[in-house]
């Protein structure tokens, strides 16, 4: 294989910046928001134990930034005489305690976010689709440099694992897509008689479905050259 040297270097760069990129996602994203968010589920869990114990039980959820419509302008005062801070706010999150009903409390623990469990379990399997997506990646990587290092085809199981990825990736955006599009009807419902208006249109980021496209497109390329480099070996 001529470049062998070179297709190395080049895939050993992906994979460091691969890792890098992962590990620094961790550090400052993910484990950042995990710790956020147990400490808010241990507050909610503790509110929704004592709540629901009550003559009358509550239940509580939350509705994570729910796009509004014309925010109204809030001014802040400052020390400096001669600046005026003005803030429109895009979108809010709004926090509900309402009766807790006939359900279950597993029930109320599922919809703490959201006020439904479908939402819960969406955000959930779009959060494995995301690991499933960072595990295939690897894989992929580490399989194309045993090729090149062994002088072998590309395997076969790189395909599906690209079509695995991009079906994913679209999925993952549809899911994040429908808990956002639930969460914003349920508020607009809450504050249709405030001075508040909520966006309830769907929003989907294509960005992430041309993305997802791309990868699918890629999973072909793929296939279509792993073919024709083995029909050109049986020919010789």
């Amino acid at each position: 294989m001529q470049n062998k040297t070179t297709y190395l270097k080049r895939l050993l760069a992906i994979y460091v910046a691969f890792f890098v990129v992962l590990i620094v996602w961790l550090t400052f994203t993910v484990t950042p928001g995990l710790q956020q968010g147990m400490q808010a589920g241990v507050s909610m869990g503790q509110d929704l134990s004592a709540q629901l114990q009550q003559e009358t039980p509550q239940s509580s959820y939350l509705l994570f930034n729910c796009p509004l419509y014309q925010p109204d302008a809030i001014m802040f005062e400052v020390t400096d005489s001669i600046r005026q801070v003005t803030a429109f706010p895009s979108t809010m999150t709004f926090r509900i305690t309402e009766p807790a009903g006939e359900h279950s409390m597993w029930w109320h623990a599922f919809a703490a976010v959201g006020g439904s469990p479908w939402v819960y379990w969406m955000m959930v399997a779009a959060s494995l689709a995301f690991l499933v997506i960072i595990v295939l990646m690897w894989l992929i990587i580490r399989s194309v440099r045993h090729s090149i290092r062994e002088e072998m085809p590309l395997a076969k199981s790189n395909v599906w694992r690209l079509r695995v990825i991009a079906l994913l990736t679209i999925f993952s955006e549809l899911c994040n897509s429908l808990c956002n599009w639930m969460m914003n009807h349920r508020a607009a419902e809450l504050v249709a008689d405030t001075a508040y208006s909520v966006n309830t249109a769907f929003q989907f980021n294509y960005s992430t479905l041309i993305m997802g496209l791309l990868i699918l497109f890629a999973a072909e390329l793929t296939a279509i050259g792993r073919d024709l480099g083995e029909e050109q070996k049986l020919t010789i």
